[in-house]
């Protein structure tokens, strides 16, 4: 696949060494489903518009990876679990978009492709560069990335990343040049399998890591990602194996919050949970069109 990435079957994986110097049911087991009545998948697949990612990070990926600030639009299905909930043997319904592993959108060049602005101030020209009728759905999906990029938020390390080299000078900008990390991504879901499915746990295995970063994939007409580390946040996070109700298996990442005092009380998390917030953990899939980036103990 190129860019530096080893692409496994299921799971993306990228592991980087910055050189010194280098910047740049039953038995209560199960959590089921509302039935469908045989009238097909219960919800919509991802879709992307003349070749845009039309900011598939920016709902419920967003709203996860930036304190709950916000508390957007809730979704239909459940998103988020306990930990007890993600155990081997027990069943989940769960989400996986329909995205193809080549996705432009989905995967970070080498080097940025275009030397064209990255700036609110820039959108007209961008708009022009990429014949966008400004106003359009697309138009403004674009500044709404813009915007958020441009954004200050306190106690927060963030950075719009384009390319896997601004990944690097990221990273590397504020924990050193000889930081190592790795990309882990939830694998998408095949053509056959229903967007929404009940799905059984097979595997769990925790990743040990001293710090992570939720990069998530932004509206814009070629690769963008917003990573950003929150500052005294304390997460856990896990590769689990599910096999659907129609077979097919996903391998998925797992993220658990185990500090949920400081979001907003009102986020959809603690209805599904059914919990205040600062009680428990919260837990969630990474969307397939999201990456979480972790640094490698050395």
């Amino acid at each position: 696949m190129g860019n530096g990435f080893v692409s496994c079957s299921f799971l993306l994986v990228l592991l980087i060494t910055l050189a010194p110097g280098d910047v740049a049911g039953g038995g209560g087991n199960v959590l089921r489903l509302p039935s469908m009545d045989g009238k097909g998948d219960a919800g919509e697949s991802a879709a992307s518009n003349s070749g845009m990612s039309m900011g598939m990070g920016m709902g419920m990926g967003m709203g996860m990876g930036m304190g709950m600030e916000v508390e957007g639009k809730e979704p239909d299905h459940k998103v988020f679990f306990f930990m007890k909930d993600i155990q081997v043997g027990k069943t989940i319904p769960v989400s996986f978009p329909h995205l193809k592993e080549s996705d432009p959108a989905r995967n970070l060049p080498r080097k940025t492709r275009t030397s064209l602005p990255f700036s609110l101030k820039a959108l007209p020209s961008i708009l022009r560069f990429f014949s966008i009728p400004a106003g359009s759905t697309q138009a403004l999906a674009m500044e709404k990335t813009l915007t958020t990029c441009e954004i200050e938020r306190p106690g927060e390390y963030r950075a719009c990343i384009t390319s896997v080299d601004s990944l690097i000078d990221f990273v590397g900008g504020i924990f050193g040049p000889d930081v190592r990390f790795e990309i882990l991504r939830t694998s998408v879901a095949t053509k056959t399998s229903p967007v929404l499915q009940n799905y059984t746990v097979l595997e769990v295995k925790e990743k040990t890591s001293t710090q992570s970063l939720p990069c998530h994939n932004m509206a814009y007409p070629y690769a963008v990602f917003y990573c950003h580390i929150l500052v005294d946040t304390t997460n856990r996070m896990f590769k689990v194996t599910l096999r659907g109700e129609n077979g097919a298996v996903v391998e998925a990442v797992l993220v658990c919050h185990m500090d949920t005092s400081k979001w907003n009380r009102n986020f959809y998390a603690f209805r599904q949970l059914g919990v205040e917030r600062g009680i428990t953990e919260a837990c969630h899939f990474v969307p397939a069109y999201d990456m979480a980036v972790l640094l490698v103990p050395k």
